[in-house]
């Protein structure tokens, strides 16, 4: 006897064994309404087991207009790396058509920054160095819409679309410039938690220092945001008074490193040579200027909008990370191979 194919699973299979109304099931799956997050997550699980399948009850008519919108998500809106990745995303927004909206990921354990987006119901998300967890995933991908990851800070592993800047290769461009201005020791200035871009930056320069010196490199451990003056970072510089190479892994601990040079009496760049990261408006406007390797941050932005657009076409099984390159932009805060020769900015 031949198998009866079995019935369909409807909206109403799903709302009984969520608990919830029709309507509210309904709500849930397409991201509108304003429900809990523990609702979200109860109809998404029940849609799940049953192998719901909304394609069967929406083909041939949208159950929503696109609205043209991307979801910008970010940490904070309060510093030049996001006032510049803003920027570039906004411009591109524009030139193709979507409107953007900036979404901050708030601190409040109770407070959660996807069930807003699915409230809106964008076109996109872009999400600027966050990593979400796999629960905000899951429910992001809900939505059907393209997730891109702007420099996050853990590796997707080809899961998502990510966009970043080649961090190895600024690394060692960082420290093939110091150690062409023949520095007695290097040190390099990382951040707290240890990010898959910072840890980058780190083996880049390590090795750029290794093959052109043959010499090691210290660690010293700070903050990405804020970064302190800490004892730590005193007694490395301090250490045989000896003239030492640095790199800091983002401008803001670069600038430690000048407040540390002031407070020992040490001099930029022939005692203490400073490299930073990210470029950032005021380093060109430091004493003295400040060498820093320049993201493309505007471009980058735009590339994940772009890709946005281009994800909403098709949609891949695994993504390649996407990385524009950086550049070493030289200021007077290294010396040159000769340490006798001008030091101004250049």
């Amino acid at each position: 006897m031949d198998e009866q194919p079995r019935p369909a699973v409807t909206l109403r299979d799903v709302a009984e064994a969520a608990g919830v109304s029709v309507a509210t099931a309904s709500r849930a799956l397409t991201g509108r309404g304003d429900l809990s997050r523990r609702t979200r997550e109860r109809v998404a699980v029940a849609a799940r087991e049953l192998g719901y399948d909304r394609s069967d009850v929406t083909r041939g008519r949208p159950t929503t207009l696109d609205p043209r919108l991307i979801e910008f998500v970010l940490g904070s809106f309060d510093d030049a790396w996001t006032d510049a990745m803003t920027t570039g995303a906004r411009e591109a927004a524009f030139r193709l058509g979507f409107d953007l909206v900036l979404t901050l990921e708030r601190a409040e354990p109770t407070d959660d920054w996807p069930t807003r987006v699915a409230t809106r119901r964008p076109s996109g998300v872009i999400i600027g160095i966050i990593r979400p967890t796999n629960r905000q995933l899951d429910e992001l991908r809900g939505l059907r819409i393209p997730i891109v990851l702007l420099e996050p800070r853990s590796d997707p592993e080809g899961a998502l679309a990510s966009v970043g800047t080649t961090d190895w290769q600024g690394g060692h461009d960082a420290g093939t410039h110091l150690a062409a201005g023949q520095y007695s020791r290097y040190i390099i200035v990382t951040g707290e938690p240890r990010y898959r871009f910072g840890r980058a930056r780190e083996e880049g320069f390590r090795e750029a220092i290794a093959d052109a010196t043959g010499k090691g490199v210290t660690r010293v451990n700070s903050e990405w945001t804020d970064a302190p003056l800490t004892e730590g970072m005193l007694r490395a510089l301090a250490e045989d008074r000896s003239s030492v190479g640095v790199f800091a892994c983002n401008d803001e601990m670069a600038f430690a490193v000048y407040r540390a040079a002031a407070q020992l009496g040490r001099s930029i760049p022939d005692d203490i040579g400073v490299v930073g990261f990210n470029d950032e408006p005021r380093a060109a406007h430091a004493k003295p200027p400040l060498t820093s390797v320049r993201q493309p941050l505007r471009a980058m932005a735009a590339r994940a909008v772009e890709l946005v657009a281009e994800l909403r076409r098709h949609e891949d099984a695994s993504f390649e990370r996407i990385e524009l390159p950086s550049e070493l932009i030289v200021r007077g805060s290294t010396r040159s191979r000769a340490p006798a020769q001008d030091h101004g900015d250049r």
